[in-house]
């Protein structure tokens, strides 16, 4: 590819081109990472060269990167795969170099991998999280035809990350989860309590995906199908609820008591596929979760997210969002105010 000028306020001038990560670079990757996090960056095999030249083989996780004439490596992205839970490609570890922030070449870097993963042809959708911590990242991929759909409130523990930006009264990080179609375009019959239809129905359209949204409520039945990922540093864990049984409440309680620290938080990734998602969602509204948004176009089925804060409070005020965002946060705030 060709390299392409970019130039900052001050008319300083770099060469820079777009391409896929080739194994010279993992050491630049693990530099950025550094730079940018010191060594507080949540995924910890990230700073591992071999783990990234493997799964770049194994096509599960693909960097790409902006590369100086003379070979320097100022910014990558990656692509993340997570099949066969869901098929999204999913874009993270976005850094720029501090020193070659103000020449704008980040929005570029993600839509040069946008339309790389839209030329695959392998994916579902294209899906981001981002963070809230300031609108930097809401803003460069607004402009790229990404749709926030949810939030995912309290993943990570600020006392456990380190970064450019200043911190406020937060404990944990909220990100908000975005996506857009890339082969999906019929979502099915999904099932939801009247409450969210409205709600529901404006983030289908903004996606341009057919759907039937069922609100009638069938009763829970059989034994519940749930995966735990548990993050122990993060104090952190996400409960993905596939099939949801008449032992959902007991089977959400024993998961919910092996973690007794003060700063634990949840969340669910319910299955609204699931024609028992209206009565789930009402078991799980008891338990103290709160409605958060939706993951769609995941390929297997579509996801609502549900929170429990626990004893852990989130300040809204505090979240940043564009006029893009902003809906959605005050959306979720309610359901927040609400629980």
């Amino acid at each position: 590819m060709n390299f392409t000028e970019f130039k900052n306020a001050d008319d300083e001038k770099i060469s820079v081109r777009f391409r896929e990560f080739v194994e010279n670079d993992s050491d630049a990757i693990v530099n950025l990472i550094h730079e940018e996090y010191g060594d507080k960056y949540q995924n910890k095999n990230f700073y591992d060269r071999d783990f990234i030249i493997q799964s770049h083989k194994e096509g599960k996780i693909i960097f790409f990167v902006a590369e100086l004439e003379d070979g320097k490596i100022i910014s990558c992205l990656n692509m993340q795969r997570n099949f066969p839970r869901d098929n999204y490609a999913n874009m993270g570890t976005g850094i720029v170099s501090k020193a070659y922030r103000k020449f704008h070449l980040f929005q570029p870097l993600i839509k040069f991998v946008m339309e790389e993963i839209y030329k695959r042809r392998e994916v579902s959708a294209i899906c981001a999280y981002l963070v809230m911590y300031h609108e930097i990242t809401e803003k460069l991929v607004d402009r790229l035809g990404l749709i926030p759909c949810g939030l995912v409130p309290q993943k990570v523990l600020v006392s456990n990350s380190q970064n450019s930006y200043a911190k406020g009264k937060n404990l944990k990080y909220t990100s908000v989860f975005a996506v857009t179609k890339v082969l999906q375009n019929d979502s099915g019959k999904i099932y939801l309590p009247v409450e969210h239809k409205s709600f529901a129905e404006k983030i289908y359209s903004a996606l341009k995906v057919h759907r039937e949204i069922i609100s009638y409520k069938i009763n829970l039945k059989g034994e519940s199908k749930i995966f735990v990922e548990d993050f122990p540093e993060q104090k952190y864990s996400a409960i993905y609820v596939d099939d949801s049984g008449a032992d959902l409440s007991e089977k959400i309680f024993e998961i919910e008591s092996a973690h007794k620290d003060d700063l634990q938080t949840f969340n669910i990734f319910l299955n609204i596929s699931d024609e028992k998602a209206v009565a789930a969602y009402e078991v799980l509204r008891g338990l103290g979760y709160f409605f958060a948004g939706f993951k769609p176009l995941g390929g297997n089925f579509e996801v609502m997210i549900l929170h429990n804060p626990k004893k852990v409070p989130i300040h809204f005020e505090e979240l940043k969002a564009t006029d893009h965002y902003l809906p959605l946060k005050n959306y979720v705030k309610k359901c927040y105010d609400n629980r």
